[in-house]
């Protein structure tokens, strides 16, 4: 039964009573800045029955090999050694190929490749019919400063108040104003790549529109620590170590702890204390038109292989998540501890 207008009134001056009554407010609803760290693996993206039976068509550039793989630029690196080496021991012919997020999903959504990686948690476009997902492991995502700034630390409040605009000055940070000259402008700086795509940057703020008016905006990674490396005062965010690990760039920049958590310290990263992280993530075919044994074989070299990924990538393997509490529906990482 609706409420009448009389209901509704005595409603509303109960509300005005309740109003005049001595420290009494409306509840604040908590403010959420940072987004969904990863999708539902259940949500399927609905594709036509052509599309379901048809076979995985590799490029003209991979013509001949049995596995063809696009990997993120971010992934890329750390696992390339691995695949070759899985190629010789095995005897199998693989391609490997090399691009961002956009262009591997693009390549798997047109069935032109056996594997696709990607840095960012597969987002409800990825979720294909006959598409399994795997997680090989997680990397800490660096927040960058300038190699010569002072600043040691930063509580993640903190760094979600300098890109959303609320704090504009070194000073206004207690502990570590005061070790800059007086009015230093913070110069944030942004990659804002996958934004439809769950983690990576969006675990600081959700979308683009929570961003200050005052961040410069950069399209590459080499943009984002060239920006960093030549403005003091800057403030960045890195999911390629590889960058930054080579020394042209190690004495320009550097990574800061956050909530006192080191994103060298794989025990902070494993245990999900160091906040910030992207994913390394690779998926197979599993329908009778797509599947590949001899890539789903790869995959399978890759997981029990993770340890082995070059530490200067400072990867947490699946294996080493598992024990400590992370959420996993079948080989796919899919929630925090």
């Amino acid at each position: 039964m609706k409420p009448s207008f009389f209901s509704l009134g005595l409603f509303a001056v109960f509300i005005l009573l309740k109003m005049t009554q001595p420290g009494w407010s409306l509840p604040e609803e908590p403010e959420v800045l940072k987004g969904l760290a990863f999708s539902d693996p259940d949500a399927i993206l609905e594709q036509t029955e052509e599309w379901k039976r048809q076979p995985i068509r590799h490029q003209e550039s991979d013509r001949g090999v049995e596995v063809a793989l696009l990997l993120d630029q971010n992934i890329h690196p750390g696992l390339r050694p691995l695949v070759e080496e899985f190629s010789r021991n095995h005897g199998i012919r693989v391609s490997v190929r090399e691009g961002t997020c956009g262009p591997a999903a693009e390549g798997i959504r047109r069935k032109e490749v056996d594997i696709g990686g990607s840095c960012c948690p597969a987002g409800i476009m990825d979720r294909l019919p006959g598409l399994r997902w795997h997680t090989i492991g997680i990397s800490p995502m660096a927040i960058l400063v300038h190699a010569s700034d002072p600043v040691e630390s930063l509580p993640a409040a903190t760094i979600r108040d300098i890109f959303r605009g609320t704090l504009t000055r070194w000073g206004q940070i207690p502990g570590v104003g005061e070790h800059f000259p007086r009015d230093s402008i913070i110069r944030p700086v942004t990659r804002l790549h996958c934004k439809t795509r769950p983690g990576h940057w969006r675990l600081i703020l959700d979308n683009e529109d929570l961003f200050g008016p005052r961040v410069k905006e950069v399209g590459t990674i080499l943009d984002m620590v060239i920006s960093v490396a030549n403005n003091h005062g800057s403030i960045g965010y890195l999911e390629n170590w590889e960058i930054i690990n080579d020394p042209k760039y190690r004495t320009s920049v550097r990574a800061i702890r956050v909530d006192d958590r080191d994103p060298h310290d794989p025990k902070a990263v494993a245990s999900g204390k160091y906040p910030f992280y992207w994913v390394y993530n690779v998926s197979t075919w599993t329908s009778a038109a797509t599947a590949n044994p001899k890539a789903q074989e790869l995959v399978r070299f890759l997981l029990a292989q993770a340890h082995r990924i070059n530490p200067e990538h400072h990867v947490v393997p699946a294996s080493e998540l598992k024990k400590q509490g992370w959420k996993f529906k079948d080989d796919e990482l899919i929630g925090a501890p």
